[in-house]
């Protein structure tokens, strides 16, 4: 064998970060993770990431298992946003339950069950109909903060590639015309989702330290 090239092809090790140092890697990095998933995280749920990951995740290292806990909680938060929320779905599992008795019974000389039904299953789809209707709006305006998010980032590279090719009229047009435009738009759209989210919000769009404990169970 030849030493000089063992000696080229030594392994090197590095030490695992400390907690501190993974919790500084996390939030160098979240604006990146927010951005893709289109949701937010709290700095509490990103040390939670950090030392949760340290003490349950035992089969990777610092800081990789603290980046994969906080990428899977943030997906699941966003996997929460596009799915019918519980409250929504235990309506429409009683509706469905009613409507089967409805059914049952329709044939039977009871009287009183025949009168009752059809009012309760009256309030449940108008209460049903209303939280879809909420839920659907709350949905698309996160959904819309998001994509303006992604278009403020893409515009600011843009910026930085006509910069680069000196392109001054380009360059214009985007720091005092697009990008402008598009945090107005943002504004006006987290303006919107803070009204919609007043009283009894059926989403949420930041990850939280119970997120983070439900990732790593």
């Amino acid at each position: 064998r030849d030493p000089a090239l063992e000696r080229r092809f030594q392994p090197i090790y590095v030490t695992e970060p400390s907690i501190e140092d993974t919790i500084l890697i996390l939030r160098g990095i979240k604006e990146k993770y927010e951005l893709h998933h289109g949701v937010k995280i709290t700095d509490s749920a990103l040390e939670d990431c950090a030392q949760l990951a340290a003490r349950y995740i035992t089969d990777r290292f610092l800081p990789d298992k603290a980046v994969d806990l906080m990428d899977e909680a943030m997906s699941s938060l966003r996997l929460e946003i596009e799915s019918e929320p519980a409250e929504l779905d235990n309506l429409k599992k009683e509706i469905q339950k009613l409507e089967i008795e409805r059914e049952a019974i329709k044939n039977e000389k009871e009287t009183r069950r025949k009168k009752v039904i059809p009012r309760q299953l009256a309030d449940l789809k108008e209460k049903a109909k209303e939280i879809e209707a909420k839920w659907k709006s709350e949905r698309e305006t996160i959904t819309k903060i998001k994509n303006l998010k992604k278009e403020i980032e893409e515009a600011r590279f843009e910026l930085e590639r006509e910069q680069a090719a000196a392109n001054l009229q380009k360059m214009a047009e985007i720091k005092y015309g697009k990008i402008p435009d598009l945090i107005k738009e943002l504004k006006r759209e987290e303006r919107k989702l803070a009204r919609l989210q007043k009283n009894r919000p059926l989403l949420k769009e930041e990850v939280s330290k119970e997120n983070v404990a439900q990732a790593v169970s």
